[in-house]
């Protein structure tokens, strides 16, 4: 058991830096905050990277879980548990997700002209004209 975690924590880990690892090359010197365009495209770049993260821990989260639920096939306990867990982190990875989908409709409602959220990933959304 402690040798299966010991690797799918360090599987864990090496996910975690290839995910990073693009951030922290393409990283910049923040620009001056002159209006509150800048403010919100600053702040939404933040979230988009909290988020990034947080979605990449909760997925680590889920495959640690489903590790153990198929470790403990013997234990209808603790596989009871762990199917409880993956179903849980499913559905907060679905939460999170949906949370970012509502943030940035509203960004787009109220007609900010922000570019970090024009896309996830590089591909491109369809965003609402800015009232003028």
């Amino acid at each position: 058991m402690k040798k299966i975690f010991a690797a799918v924590s360090a599987v864990s880990f090496a996910s975690l830096v290839a995910v990073l690892a693009p951030m922290v090359a393409s990283a910049q010197s923040l620009s001056a905050l002159n209006n509150i365009n800048d403010v919100s495209d600053r702040f939404t770049s933040i979230l988009n990277t909290a988020t990034v993260l947080i979605v990449s821990i909760a997925v680590i989260w889920i495959i640690i879980n489903v590790v153990r639920f198929f470790v403990a096939a013997s234990d209808s306990e603790k596989r009871h548990a762990g199917m409880m867990q993956v179903v849980w982190g499913i559905v907060g990875v679905f939460v999170i997700i949906s949370i970012w989908g509502l943030v940035s409709i509203l960004k787009n409602s109220f007609g900010t002209n922000n570019t970090a959220s024009q896309g996830i990933n590089n591909v491109e959304v369809q965003s609402v004209p800015p009232i003028q």
